[in-house]
């Protein structure tokens, strides 16, 4: 079984999955047990939008070709270092701070494997 503290990720947008909206994020966060941590995950268009909306309320998200390839509508994104990129300037400019890789691991619970 495992053993808290639970990272939770929300995969929405994808088809026949949850739909990708605010309603439906604002209900899985009211419904997390206490001290987890939790990332929302956008698939295609509603990557940032929806990554945003996570970031404000608390959460991380999750950007990469795995998920989504237009770095805006009609604009395919050359690497993920471009999306990654653009996450980090949406983040930083509502004024948040953006984990270093150190700190994501930490959050995340992250232990190396020797």
């Amino acid at each position: 079984m495992a053993e808290p503290p639970y990272r939770f990720s929300f995969v929405m947008g994808v088809m026949g999955g949850i739909p990708a909206t605010l309603r439906n994020l604002s209900i899985l966060i009211d419904d997390l047990p206490e001290n987890c941590t939790w990332q929302v995950i956008g698939i295609g268009r509603h990557q940032l939008s929806l990554g945003a909306a996570g970031v404000a309320a608390g959460g991380g998200l999750r950007v990469g070709f795995e998920d989504n390839i237009y770095l805006k509508r009609g604009v395919l994104a050359k690497s993920n270092a471009e999306l990654v990129s653009a996450a980090v300037k949406m983040i930083e400019g509502m004024g948040k701070e953006v984990a270093t890789v150190n700190e994501a691991k930490e959050i995340i619970g992250f232990k190396a494997l020797v």
